[in-house]
């Protein structure tokens, strides 16, 4: 990460990932087990494998969850500055075009 993203890390502290998903920690009322769920949770979400499953204290999920949130917010970070240098060479195209310097 080479600039300072305020909305990365405040998300990150919250437990919200890139897309909107803040991650929660349940425990399990049988067996005191610990799992995590996004939020708003839903049938069809999607657990990351690095997170599924069971786990005995939430400290051991925690760091594990941090992991997740770093990887999926620089996956938005390299796609947000993949699009930019796009409308970049689409701006430099149009003003190539309207200035009539655009290679033939």
């Amino acid at each position: 990460m080479s600039t300072f993203n305020l909305d990365r890390e405040l998300s990150i502290e919250q437990n919200v990932d890139a897309e909107g998903r803040k991650w929660v920690i349940h425990a399990n009322k049988q067996n005191g087990l610990c799992y995590a769920r996004p939020d708003p949770d839903r049938v069809d979400a999607v657990i990351p494998e690095s997170i599924k499953g069971l786990w005995t204290r939430p400290s051991l999920l925690q760091p594990l969850i941090k992991d997740y949130l770093n990887g999926s917010w620089d996956k938005a970070d390299a796609a947000n500055a993949k699009a930019e240098r796009k409308r970049e060479v689409a701006r430099e195209a149009n003003k190539k075009a309207k200035d009539g310097t655009a290679d033939k």
